[in-house]
């Protein structure tokens, strides 16, 4: 029966000598046997055949410990990018928020230079909004593409993937400004406690509220 010393069966195995003295002492490998009269570890044939099955170097591709150690750099590499995926879903979801707020003051000084009321109505439904005078429903146009002022989430450049989870103000999914730029409610009811559009982008959520009397709008 050959016997095999450390160096050996490390050489075997393509580790180093410290290694296999530390994978045995983990409980890896199986613990070797000592020599009787000076105690150095013995290895057979079954025992180096064992030890690379453990570690896989019976046949080609990767070994257990190349594995294990490529499912840890992973792993460390996802822990890392949680953080950063986190802020840029913050990131979109406060962008988004910031354009809708725009939009709402736009409305409002629309209201306030034509002596008029405009509406903004969501959908929550659908994730889109829009801006009509109160008077014959009539679209109002958009400030920066005078277009028809229809804003859709799921198409637009800033706001792409965000959802509209709630949209409520007294009691209505819409808001509008009277020819004065008091913020009501769409039945033309003045606000009474702030009213808010809620949005979200994949987990991160961003708040916006428009305050009673001034219509002043923060964002949260």
């Amino acid at each position: 029966m050959n016997v095999y010393r450390v160096n050996d069966v490390a050489k075997k195995l393509g580790i180093s000598k410290q290694t296999l003295i530390r994978y045995e002492k983990k409980g890896i490998f199986p613990h070797s046997h000592r020599n009787r009269i000076n105690h150095w570890r013995e290895y057979t044939e079954e025992d180096v055949q064992r030890m690379a099955r453990i570690i896989g170097r019976s046949g080609a591709g990767f070994t257990l410990i190349e594995f294990v150690i490529v499912i840890v750099i992973v792993g460390v590499i996802a822990v890392a990018a949680v953080p950063r995926l986190m802020v840029f879903n913050s990131t979109r979801a406060r962008s988004a928020a910031n354009k809708i707020a725009s939009d709402i003051r736009s409305v409002q000084q629309l209201a306030a230079s034509t002596h008029d009321t405009y509406r903004m109505i969501f959908d929550v439904a659908q994730d889109t909004y829009e801006v009509r005078r109160a008077s014959d429903n009539a679209y109002a146009r958009d400030p920066y593409t005078r277009a028809d002022f229809i804003v859709d989430l799921r198409t637009d450049p800033v706001m792409a993937g965000t959802d509209i989870t709630g949209a409520v103000f007294g009691g209505t999914s819409g808001l509008q400004f009277n020819w004065q730029a008091v913020p009501q409610n769409t039945n033309g009811v003045d606000l009474a406690a702030e009213g808010a559009v809620s949005l979200s982008y994949k987990g991160a959520a961003s708040t916006v509220y428009v305050r009673p009397q001034t219509g002043t709008v923060r964002i949260q």
